[in-house]
């Protein structure tokens, strides 16, 4: 017959070596959630910078022959640029903010949120 308190004791460390492999599976994959992230907004925002820049050319030359002067076009699209730019400036703390709140809430998301895409199934 087995002495109980190693039965106990065996017990006891399969259960915390359990929590510790389930603490280490959700923190990476919160970390793996928070990258995916990141990659994805890094995607996009090469897309829209890439559509930004060939906008701004496409509207300095619109502007060019408007105004008859390369020179005036492409001033006044920097003067927009520069515009824009110091917008981003004066609101920088409400974007850090929402960024880091984008990045708090993915970190600390419920589990059971992941299967808000999943179809309700009806009892009808």
């Amino acid at each position: 017959m087995e002495n109980p308190i190693s039965a106990l004791k065996a017990y006891i460390t399969r259960y915390i070596s359990l929590r510790i492999q389930e603490v280490r599976l959700e923190a990476l994959e919160r970390v793996v959630n928070v990258m995916g992230y990141l990659v994805y907004a890094s995607i996009a925002f090469v897309i829209f910078f890439a559509m930004f820049c060939f906008s701004a050319l496409g509207l300095a030359e619109f502007l060019s022959a408007l105004f008859d002067s390369k020179t005036a076009g492409y001033l006044s699209i920097a003067g927009l640029m520069l515009l824009f730019l110091c917008i981003m400036f004066f609101f920088k703390k409400n974007i850090m903010r929402f960024l880091a709140g984008k990045f708090i809430w993915l970190l600390t998301k419920p589990r059971d949120d992941d299967d808000d895409d999943a179809p309700v199934k009806s009892d009808a």
